[in-house]
């Protein structure tokens, strides 16, 4: 077999691959045997008509099959031998195969970059003392109470801020109704914003069984493009009036809440928390600051491919939480998203093609433990048994690969950061 590798650029080839004449009519005559065993040509019993016949009547199929084999067969012998690493398919183009003559044919590829590693180590990343204030616990054990809070009703004082009401509405633009905004028994929780802006400040005085007219204005930017920036009245009726009453700060409260024998022992736990949460911060912001310094230091071209491939994920990931905000994806422009998000996924493709690199040569491996110990974690989160999360990644092309790759870059920025130079500012 003939190869000869032509670099296009630094993250393309054009590989030339030529198969011997002897090799190609092997194969011919093989295709040829195995479609003779169970060819049904008229006049002829089955699987028993002479070769020759057999190839005219299946002369496309057999080529086909043919060169789809051997093109298969050579390009991943040519890659191993010349030692490419592809990241895509093959674009196949140029073929040529006639009987008794050789298969040529040529292979064009992305393939990773030769990435020039420069210094890795003792890079300078910001590290902060981390302390824990008795105002930060305090802070997080009254949005406890909060989330504790009970409703009460309230008889015999108008509406205040923080109140809570239970309402019935309707919505009127220019003397008709609009559809969608009529409730009934609407509880609403004042100071939340969580109705168009203006229209819970006008229901401040209102007493219980008080029908209130008021005036509101859309948001520019409003889901209904007919009400976006438009005037409104609604009527509004007040039927009950509650407040939360926040539960006491005392033993009683700090067991109800968890396993916790006493405040005391409240505070120590959400300080401890609080700690983790913090250094748990610290270490995503040096990962993140770690591997731009290296993106900034090491200049290189990216396969465009690897690119549009992170593009096409970030877009998935972008419309997976637009539709859970209830935004219909299909008017979300998805050529518009990759034009602004494509220096940022060329980025990611360079801090991945680095982490590659270094693990290549510190030898980060992943073994087989610790990738089922990954796939156990992501069992916990999402509530499935282990078994099928491994026939998740199993049914995906590259997926167990592709998870065992990501273990491998977490567990090389890992490394550099714990040889990173931790500045106090």
């Amino acid at each position: 077999m003939k190869v000869a590798v032509e670099d296009i650029s630094p993250v393309k080839k054009k590989i030339r691959i030529e198969v011997p004449s002897d090799a190609v009519s092997a194969e011919m005559n093989k295709a040829i045997a195995d479609i003779a065993k169970k060819a049904k040509i008229p006049g002829f019993r089955p699987g028993k008509a002479p070769k020759a016949i057999v190839e005219k009547h299946y002369a496309e199929e057999v080529r086909s099959d043919v060169v789809n084999r051997l093109i298969t067969d050579s390009y991943f012998r040519a890659v191993h031998e010349q030692k490419i690493s592809p990241v895509d398919m093959p674009e196949i183009g140029d073929v040529s195969m006639n009987r008794g003559e050789p298969l040529s044919f040529s292979a064009t590829v992305e393939v990773r970059p030769d990435i020039g590693l420069g210094t890795y180590d003792g890079v300078e990343v910001k590290e902060q003392n981390l302390t824990v204030t008795d105002e930060e616990v305090a802070q997080t054990i009254d949005r406890l109470r909060e989330m504790y809070a009970q409703l009460e009703v309230v008889e015999g004082r108008p509406v205040q801020k923080e109140d809570t009401l239970v309402i019935d509405f309707q919505g009127f633009r220019e003397g008709k109704a609009i559809d969608g905004a009529k409730a009934a028994d609407y509880m609403l929780a004042l100071g939340k914003g969580s109705l168009i802006p203006g229209f819970e400040d006008q229901l401040e005085g209102m007493s219980k069984g008080e029908t209130r007219e008021i005036k509101v204005t859309f948001p520019g930017d409003y889901s209904n493009a007919e009400l976006a920036g438009k005037d409104a009245q609604f009527t509004v009726t007040l039927k009950e009036l509650k407040r939360a009453v926040v539960p006491e700060l005392n033993d009683e409260f700090a067991k109800d809440i968890g396993d916790h024998k006493s405040v005391e022992d409240l505070r120590a736990r959400i300080k401890e928390d609080i700690e983790v949460r913090k250094r748990n911060e610290q270490a995503s912001a040096q990962r993140e600051e770690l591997l731009s310094k290296l993106i900034e230091a090491h200049s290189f071209d990216v396969p465009p491919g690897m690119v549009e491939r992170e593009l096409q994920s970030m877009f998935r990931q972008h419309a997976t939480r637009q539709a859970r905000q209830g935004v219909d994806v299909k008017s979300l422009d998805a050529a518009a998203f990759r034009d602004q998000h494509r220096a940022l996924a060329e980025g990611r493709v360079k801090g991945v093609l680095i982490l590659d690199a270094v693990a290549e040569r510190e030898n980060v491996a992943v073994s087989d433990e610790e990738l089922s110990a990954e796939l156990a974690v992501i069992a916990r989160k999402s509530g499935q048994p282990v078994e099928a999360v491994r026939k998740y990644y199993d049914s995906l092309d590259g997926g167990m690969d592709n998870l065992r790759s990501s273990l491998i870059q977490e567990k090389a920025l890992g490394l550099l950061l714990s040889r990173a130079k931790k500045v106090y500012n």
